[in-house]
């Protein structure tokens, strides 16, 4: 009995397999919200800004994950450590609350996937009084039918399908400092509130339902030597599905100049536990700071969001249990023959 309950409890927090299929999208005008279905994901943007929640459509729990690509923050890279710091910001444009428009969906070459596009539709003032033009960001946001090998700074990434893409294109940013840097803050939310960097010593956990506070400076993310980097949304109760959110960017960008000339620039990234009035919601954040050397031109950086396996507690648990009542079972079958034959004329 216990090794099927065993096996009930894995199939039922376990994603079910699900054949290639063209992802689907809708948008809804009067909800205001824009919904992504890919693979077993389901994605929503509400508000129709960059701001997606996402969670795994197959599982009975549907813990929520949430992905917004919050601002852009201009920041004076004093100390040298080629990283993001709060009290080195110059400048910053608070994406979520400007006014975006969208294209419709639309066919990702040879019929691979759907996209759609994001653009800033307004001007936006900055702190320092410079004015960051309209149309200076765009997020392209693309799924794939099955999964998808792209090449991206000569670099090979795989895509899933449980997976969203996003190219975020930043044009001409006015910058006061060609030594100055500038960082595209992303904040996350989980329902567990917990989130695994994973670097290159190893995984370090960070307890995202506690503010570090101002004398805190944001953690340096030690990449690996993997192209992608990735930062996992975890799941970490007993109680959740078998899947986890992440959040993945490639460790380089693409800088295309006023002249056409292309070139790739090496991103790297600094996180924190902070409070933020999160489009009208205060509440306390796992931020992640992407942060691009001084460029002229549009820069194009590729990070993602999707749902990867993950081993719940539950299952060590259960499984621990089953292992245990089936040690049990042998030891009392060779300990007491003839209490199972008895009991099987019985």
């Amino acid at each position: 009995m216990l090794g099927i309950f065993t096996i009930a409890i894995m199939i039922l927090g376990t994603p079910l397999a699900r054949a290639a299929e063209t992802p689907t999208g809708t948008i809804d005008n009067v909800g205001n919200r824009i919904v992504f279905t890919t693979g077993s994901l389901t994605a929503t943007f509400e508000g129709m800004v960059p701001k997606v929640t996402f969670y795994e459509r197959n599982s009975m729990m549907r813990d929520a994950q949430q992905v917004n690509f919050r601002a852009l923050i201009e920041f004076n890279d004093a100390d040298h450590n080629g990283v993001f710091e709060s009290n080195e910001t110059v400048a910053m444009a608070i994406l979520d609350e400007a006014r975006w428009t969208h294209t419709g969906f639309y066919s990702l070459p040879s019929g691979s996937g759907v996209g759609m596009d994001f653009t800033q539709a307004d001007p936006m003032s900055l702190q320092d009084g410079h004015t960051l033009a309209a149309g200076s960001v765009v997020l392209t946001v693309k799924a794939y039918n099955t999964t998808h090998t792209a090449t991206i700074d000569g670099k090979q990434v795989t895509i899933g399908t449980a997976e969203l893409k996003f190219d975020v294109a930043i044009s001409n940013w006015p910058f006061q400092n060609s030594t100055d840097m500038l960082a595209l803050q992303v904040n996350m939310h989980s329902s567990s509130e917990r989130y695994d960097m994973m670097e290159d010593s190893g995984t370090q956990t960070v307890d995202g339902s506690h503010e570090e506070g101002v004398q805190v400076a944001e953690h340096q993310f030690h990449e690996t030597s993997d192209v992608e980097q990735e930062a996992r949304l975890s799941t970490g109760t007993i109680t959740t599905s078998s899947t986890m959110g992440f959040f993945r960017f490639v460790n380089t960008a693409t800088v295309t100049s006023p002249t056409g000339v292309t070139s790739s620039v090496p991103v790297t990234a600094s996180f924190k536990s902070a409070a933020d009035n999160d489009a009208g919601y205060k509440a306390v954040f796992m931020k992640l700071y992407l942060a691009y050397p001084y460029f002229q031109g549009t820069l194009v950086h590729d990070p993602s969001i999707g749902l990867g396996s993950g081993f719940p507690t539950l299952y060590l648990i259960v499984v621990g249990a089953a292992a245990a009542g089936l040690v049990a079972v042998v030891v009392i079958r060779r300990r007491h023959p003839q209490v199972q034959k008895d009991s099987v004329h019985n």
